[in-house]
């Protein structure tokens, strides 16, 4: 709604100013990049929580081999 300048109320307006159109695409792509970020964050995280594991398992794995040469002894 806008003033229709002559005091006597306002009018609809259907379309949205191209001022508002830049602003809000600067929003989205803002808002865009923030998600990504946040993405590659929780990804590199996954990632290491999943190398612990991995690694944990493995030395797990070895320190049993060793155990077992060492009781053949």
């Amino acid at each position: 709604m806008v003033a229709d300048g002559v005091g006597q109320g306002y009018k609809e307006v259907q379309e949205i100013s191209p001022n508002l159109r830049y602003v809000i695409d600067e929003l989205d792509q803002i808002c865009q990049r923030d998600r990504t970020e946040v993405d590659l964050k929780r990804k590199i995280l996954d990632d290491l929580r999943h190398l612990e594991s991995v690694v944990t398992h493995k030395i797990s794995e070895i320190e049993a081999d060793l155990e077992k040469l060492t009781r053949n002894k």
